[in-house]
C-alpha cells in the first residue's frame, strides 16, 4: 500500500511540474508602449492605430485603433491609416476584434498600451525581435509612422526608442490650415511624439 501511494504521489508531482513548466514557457512577460499625444482641434485628424509585426514584417496583432478607423472610417475617408489597414487586413476584421481594440482618441499627454505577447488569435508568440508601429493622421493626408524594435523573451528589462517618418516630409510642420482669406495658419501639432517600448520579463 505504501509503495502504491508513493507511485501516485510521484505521478501527481510530475503532472504538476509539467503544468508549471508549460505555463512558465508560455509566459514571456509584457511590452508597454508609451507615447505623447497632442490632440488637434480640427477635422480629419486624431486618428491612429498601434500594432505589432514580426521582424520579417508579418502582421501579429493590433493593440489599439481609434474608433472611427476601427469601425470602418477608412472606407469613408481613404486617407485614414492606409498602412495599418493594409497590414492588418482590417477590412476583414471580426466584430470581436473591432470591439477588443477600438476606443475614443485619448486626451493629450503621455499614453500607454500593453502588449501581452500574444498574436491575433490570442496565442503566445515565441521569443525574438518584434516591430511596434504607430500610424497617425495629423491632418487629412498628412500622417506619421513611428516604428521601433524590441526583443522579448530575455531575462532582463529592455527599452527601445522608435523613429518617425512623415508623409509628406513637410508634415513635420504639424497641422497647417488655410484660412478663409487664403492665408496659411500653423496649428503646430504633429499628433504623436516620444514613442518607446519597454519589455518586462515575467516575475
Amino acid at each position: 500500500m505504501k509503495a502504491f501511494l508513493t507511485i501516485i504521489f510521484s505521478s501527481v508531482l510530475i503532472f504538476m511540474t509539467g503544468i508549471q513548466f508549460v505555463v512558465g514557457q508560455d509566459s514571456l512577460g509584457t511590452v508597454t508602449i508609451s507615447y505623447v499625444l497632442d490632440r488637434t482641434k480640427t477635422i480629419a485628424s486624431n486618428q491612429f492605430g498601434i500594432w505589432i509585426e514580426d521582424e520579417g514584417g508579418r502582421y501579429i496583432k493590433t493593440l489599439f485603433a481609434t474608433r472611427f478607423a476601427a469601425e470602418g472610417g477608412f472606407r469613408k475617408r481613404p486617407q485614414t491609416l492606409p498602412e495599418w489597414v493594409e497590414k492588418s487586413g482590417w477590412e476583414n476584421a471580426t466584430q470581436e476584434e473591432i470591439d477588443a481594440v477600438s476606443g475614443a482618441t485619448p486626451q493629450s499627454g503621455t499614453v500607454t498600451v500593453v502588449w501581452d505577447l500574444t498574436d491575433r488569435a490570442g496565442k503566445p508568440v515565441p521569443p525574438g525581435t518584434y516591430v511596434y508601429k504607430i500610424e497617425g493622421i495629423i491632418y487629412w493626408e498628412n500622417r506619421v509612422l513611428w516604428e521601433g524594435r524590441i526583443d522579448v523573451g530575455g531575462a532582463e528589462e529592455t527599452t527601445s526608442m522608435a523613429d518617425a517618418i512623415y508623409y509628406p516630409p513637410e508634415a513635420t510642420e504639424g497641422v497647417v490650415i488655410t484660412t478663409r482669406d487664403g492665408k496659411k495658419q500653423n496649428l503646430g501639432s504633429v499628433l504623436i511624439e516620444q514613442v518607446k517600448a519597454t519589455y518586462m520579463p515575467p516575475r
